[in-house]
């Protein structure tokens, strides 16, 4: 859908507009909302930040603006802005609940064991690091969570991006010696 197209129909009648926009739209959505809080979110979780995503489109988008073209790229920045937002809500309170494939069956033990330890895994990693402490912890997230690179952490520091890949370095070294600590084999240098 266009922006014109959307217009018009906007012009129309304007929950039809909605309506339509909602359902060509929800799936992208959707998959934005999931990459970003399926660590950390229940799925009640995603249905809210999704509601608040179109909330947002609805609310923020100018009709009368000159824009036009695809409105693709507008509501995917909104998604992902507003994900990000609801993921550091949940990890600042601390809310963890992690997804699986909701499709999956418990087929055995062996099944329950490998998700409880990857779970446990998970918990452990992002606990540890939370101790490394800023901006190491922020660095971290930024690059293995939202898959910003060095320029962009930087900006976000008032850093060089030398010193931001200097930085991760050192903090991946620190944290697979935590790892260690706490009994996990880092097998891939430098992958978490």
């Amino acid at each position: 859908m266009t922006d014109n197209e959307f217009k018009r129909l906007y012009d129309k009648d304007p929950n039809e507009a909605q309506t339509a926009l909602f359902d060509e739209y929800l799936n992208y959505v959707y998959a934005i909302v999931y990459n970003k809080l399926r660590s950390c979110g229940s799925r009640e979780d995603m249905e809210e930040c999704i509601g608040d995503v179109f909330s947002a489109v609805f609310i923020s988008y100018d009709r009368s603006g000159s824009f036009e073209g695809d409105l693709k790229g507008f509501i995917g920045t909104i998604a992902s802005r507003t994900a990000i937002q609801m993921y550091r809500k949940l990890v600042r309170h601390g809310d963890m609940v992690y997804l699986e494939d909701e499709k999956a069956e418990i087929a055995d033990t062996e099944q329950v064991e490998t998700s409880t330890e990857r779970k446990a895994m998970q918990s452990t990693l992002l606990r540890l690091i939370k101790s490394l402490g800023e901006p190491d912890s922020d660095i971290i997230i930024r690059k293995y969570y939202f898959n910003m690179n060095s320029h962009e952490i930087a900006e976000k520091h008032s850093m060089s991006p030398e010193a931001v890949r200097m930085r991760c370095s050192r903090a991946l070294k620190k944290l697979k010696a935590l790892l260690a600590d706490e009994g996990y084999d880092m097998k891939e240098e430098g992958s978490i």
